[in-house]
């Protein structure tokens, strides 16, 4: 079974729980790091948080990004996944791309369904 991480800001929980449920439509199992919720506790805590992302980015066929709002982690973990040869799709809920978006991005949608199915799409 083919495995997406969710890439995302901290508070997109609707983002988390929407595409989760469109990937395990498509037969493909969610990874959401969100699990390992270190909200209002990551002081001293960056270097364990950043590897254990790293790590479950590299388990993974591809990245899901969630470019709704800024948000460095997102951008690190797009870039990461990209550096890497993972497949990254950006759902952008219909936010501008930022360049770098588009650059590390095999593909930009409004729609988190149309991301879903770009991801379904990958061979």
């Amino acid at each position: 079974m083919k495995r997406v991480y969710l890439a995302g800001p901290p508070y997109a929980d609707e983002y988390r729980r929407r595409a989760a449920a469109l990937v395990r439509e498509i037969g493909w199992e969610p990874v959401d790091p969100m699990r390992r919720d270190y909200r209002g506790r990551t002081v001293g805590r960056e270097q364990e948080i950043v590897e254990e992302d790293l790590v479950e980015i590299a388990t993974c066929d591809a990245v899901l990004a969630a470019f709704t709002s800024p948000d460095e982690g997102t951008a690190m973990e797009a870039w990461h996944a990209h550096a890497s040869g993972k497949h990254v799709v950006a759902y952008t809920g219909g936010s501008p791309p930022h360049p770098g978006t588009v650059y590390v991005a095999d593909s930009v949608h409004a729609d988190l369904s149309a991301a879903v199915e770009a991801l379904a799409s990958q061979t």
